[in-house]
Order: C-alpha cells, then structure tokens, then sequence
C-alpha cells in the first residue's frame, strides 16, 4: 500500500535519480527511471478517487495497476486538462510528446543520451515539464 506523500515523494526521487544516473552516463537507467516519475505522479492523482472505508471497484483498482501513461491519464481523470493545455502550452505539448512515449518495456532497451536527456528535460522543465503540470493536479 503506497500513500499519496509517498507517491508525491517517489515521483520527485526518481526524476531527481534520473538526472543524477544522466549525468554519470547511465542513459539507460536514468530514461527508464525518468518514465516512473511520470507514472508514480499520476497514481498520486488516481489516490483521490480512492475512499476511505469504502471498497474501491475493481475495475478502478485493476486500472491503477498499469504502466501506460495514457490509461494512467484516463484512469486520473485527467484528459480533458490534459487536452486543453496541449492546446495551449505548445512547449508542453511536445514534452508531453516525448514523455508519453516512455513504457515499461524500456527496462530492456538500450538508451542514448540524446534520447534520455530529452525525457528528462521534458519532466523536468520547470515552467513546461510534465512533472509540474501533474503536480498542478495531484
């Protein structure tokens, strides 16, 4: 059982591990890391849906479970925002881009540094990163 402090706290750990694996050349693990930032802020935002003393449907449970940022996304509630700040933010829209191509399956890939210093950046920006979007709503 995870927190929402503790998923708030998680997502901010592993972005700040991703830029540190970066920087000492471990692209790999630093892009992969990176992407569960991303996940670990939007299960920030699904734990509002969730009641105390009440129990949570299954399909909700089951859709909480993922590892596809876009189910993620749906499962928040969070397309409609999501949608309208793609439309307005265009530097967000193309982080958004790159940020919600990551997927599980990246554990096995081999990554360069151009490609892991892009998911990072586009987390991480401070004005238009998809971590300060998401903690917007969490």
């Amino acid at each position: 059982m995870l927190a929402k402090n503790d998923l708030m706290t998680l997502a901010q750990a592993r972005i700040d591990d991703a830029v540190v694996l970066c920087n000492a050349g471990k692209y790999s693990s630093a892009y992969y890391l990176a992407g569960y930032a991303i996940e670990l802020a939007i299960k920030a935002c699904i734990s509002d849906l969730f009641q105390t003393g009440v129990i949570p449907d299954k399909g909700l449970v089951n859709a909480t479970y993922v590892h596809d940022i876009e189910k993620l996304v749906n499962t928040a509630g969070l397309k409609p925002v999501l949608q309208q700040k793609l439309r307005d933010d265009p530097e967000f829209a193309a982080y958004w881009g790159i940020a919600s191509q990551w997927n599980e399956q990246s554990r096995y890939s081999v990554t360069d540094p151009v490609t892991a210093t892009h998911l990072i950046v586009s987390i991480n920006d401070p004005e238009h990163g998809v971590l300060q979007w998401l903690k917007q709503h969490w």
